[in-house]
């Protein structure tokens, strides 16, 4: 009898704590209701943008504590914690919604107000510009409008037709793959009697349209790229490819390299040299367009581009926002200043030995003399290899002065001077 009294006395206890704390939260949330109203106070400009039509919601609530701490914050105007994060917690959606294989550079980088407002805007998705405006904004306007032909999506300002904003599981952050891409607008030109005889009776149903033509604008009739191969120019397919009626007509001609190198052959004699990119898995295709390029050489991109699809180590170094100090070609993304691409017979693939390559140009010559021992009499003691200008500084991107390895005040130099 005692203990169920115990019991019963501890239920009413328990039951009237729970409805306590329910009365308290209950008092705290009309409390800081109250409260976020005063912000308004200081802050009067808000309120007309809270009765905007293209109000934030949380914004238009008095949830300002869902983005803002009242109090203190490590962030500009009070925010929680980084903007990125803080979009996030509301944005993320379905589980592996943003989580695919590209991102676009501002989202990656949690920057979301580069394109949308945090309280109102007039634009639809809180967009802080036009969509058209906002991305000609960071991407070239007039390399793409001042061309001759425009594709129409991008004469209209219609980027998103093609691209995702965020995140995309294909590159250029295309919504689609790129053939279906072109193909939700073009399946029946593609089809069509006409497209089969101005490619040459080709099958083009699965290709890649991007070997030949710009997506969004060229000088030449039906968007062809600025530069074209001389064979695709002078339509003499079957110069490198078999016959369109034969059971491999994409197919090209002879064996490998080989219908490249009839052609380019000082390449081939390029290819012989010690270090040569033939031989780890690296056609010409891989580098260059066999039909149409909007760059030098036939490359299908800008070269740091295209360099970075395979020395992902070099991306990231690249990419990552320490590595403040790099060399004055890798920022301009010219690899060939210092490397040649086909073939070497210097290690890395420079044009001529590590030490030269800096000081033989018009670049670093008074450090050919004027400078810490270098070449064949100074070994260093880890490596036992001859030390070069590569020993010390790492070009392609480093968190010290003059691209060095380590701090010159001293790190750097105990790397090898540990006994003295």
């Amino acid at each position: 009898m005692v203990r169920r009294k115990i019991h019963s006395a501890f239920f009413l206890f328990f039951c009237a704590s729970i409805s306590a704390l329910l009365m308290a939260d209950q008092a705290y949330a009309e409390s800081t209701q109250v409260t976020f109203q005063k912000c308004l106070k200081c802050h009067p400009a808000l309120g007309q943008q809270m009765a905007s039509k293209g109000a934030h919601v949380p914004f238009k609530k008095l949830e300002c504590s869902s983005c803002h701490n009242p109090h203190t914050s490590n962030y500009e105007h009070l925010v929680k914690e980084q903007i990125g994060k803080v979009c996030k917690s509301c944005h993320e959606g379905k589980k592996g919604v943003f989580d695919k294989k590209y991102s676009h550079s501002p989202f990656d980088e949690g920057a979301c107000l580069k394109c949308h407002e945090p309280h109102s805007s007039n634009k639809r998705k809180l967009l802080v510009a036009e969509r058209a405006d906002l991305c000609f904004g960071c991407h070239a306007k007039k390399e793409v409008l001042s061309k001759k032909h425009k594709h129409d999506p991008v004469k209209k300002g219609k980027c998103l037709t093609c691209h995702s904003p965020h995140t995309s599981d294909h590159e250029a952050m295309l919504k689609r793959s790129l053939t279906q891409a072109c193909a939700s607008c073009h399946s029946k030109r593609i089809r069509s009697k006409e497209a089969k005889k101005s490619h040459g009776y080709y099958p083009i149903q699965d290709t890649k349209c991007t070997s030949c033509h710009n997506p969004h604008a060229s000088n030449h009739n039906n968007l062809i790229k600025e530069s074209s191969h001389k064979p695709f120019a002078r339509k003499k397919c079957t110069q490198c490819h078999n016959p369109p009626r034969s059971t491999d007509p994409l197919g090209v001609k002879g064996g490998g390299m080989s219908v490249c190198t009839a052609c380019h052959t000082s390449t081939e004699e390029d290819f012989r040299k010690v270090n040569t990119h033939v031989g780890q898995g690296v056609f010409c295709t891989n580098c260059h367009s066999p039909h149409s390029s909007d760059q030098a050489h036939m490359k299908k991109a800008k070269e740091a581009k295209m360099c970075t699809t395979c020395h992902e180590d070099t991306k990231e170094r690249l990419r990552d926002k320490k590595n403040k100090h790099k060399h004055p070609s890798v920022m301009q993304g010219k690899c060939s200043d210092c490397h040649r691409p086909h073939g070497s017979n210097f290690r890395l693939l420079y044009g001529a030995d590590e030490i030269a390559t800096c000081t033989d140009a018009d670049c670093h010559k008074r450090h050919a003399t004027f400078t810490h021992p270098i070449g064949k009499d100074a070994i260093d003691p880890r490596s036992k290899a001859e030390i070069t200008c590569i020993t010390c500084h790492n070009l392609m991107g480093s968190r010290h002065d003059f691209s060095l390895r380590f701090d010159r005040k001293k790190e750097l130099c105990i790397q090898c001077h540990k006994g003295y």
